[in-house]
């Protein structure tokens, strides 16, 4: 008995999953005289069961402008507590392109600039020209 059973459900779950439950209800509908519904006989179409996914948010886009670009750069060093004191000259010269430059307190500030700077939306490259106060400059 527990064999049938499982049997029953598997066969069942065999027709739902290739539709033919559907189609077997909508045949019993018209046999019966009732006519499917709209709802019933759009269920039938594979073309209908898949959604397109509907998205409410504009996708981000990389900023273009230079100008924006500079302006994301210079709040992201706005908002952090280590370089929000430094004097560091940020300026795009190019499309994706920020040169850094200025005087940091030690070498560490300088690799956090640089990764911050990568890190802000439409920055592809970092030109870094910043130096540790008290060093010299290499030739």
């Amino acid at each position: 008995m527990l064999f049938g059973a499982l049997a029953g459900v598997a066969v069942g779950m065999l027709l739902a999953d290739r539709g033919a439950l559907s189609g077997l209800l909508s045949g019993l509908r018209r046999a019966a005289g009732s006519r499917p519904s709209d709802r019933s006989a759009r269920r039938d179409r594979p073309a209908d069961r898949v959604r397109p996914l509907r998205t409410e948010r504009a996708p981000r886009r990389p900023p273009n402008d230079e100008a924006e670009l500079e302006a994301r750069v210079l709040e992201t060093f706005r908002n952090d507590p280590i370089l929000v004191d430094r004097p560091i000259d940020i300026g795009a010269i190019g499309t994706g392109i920020i040169e850094l430059t200025g005087w940091v307190d030690a070498a560490s500030e300088i690799r956090h600039a640089t990764t911050l700077t990568r890190g802000t939306i439409g920055v592809n490259t970092v030109v870094n020209r910043l130096i540790v106060r008290g060093s010299t400059p290499a030739a």
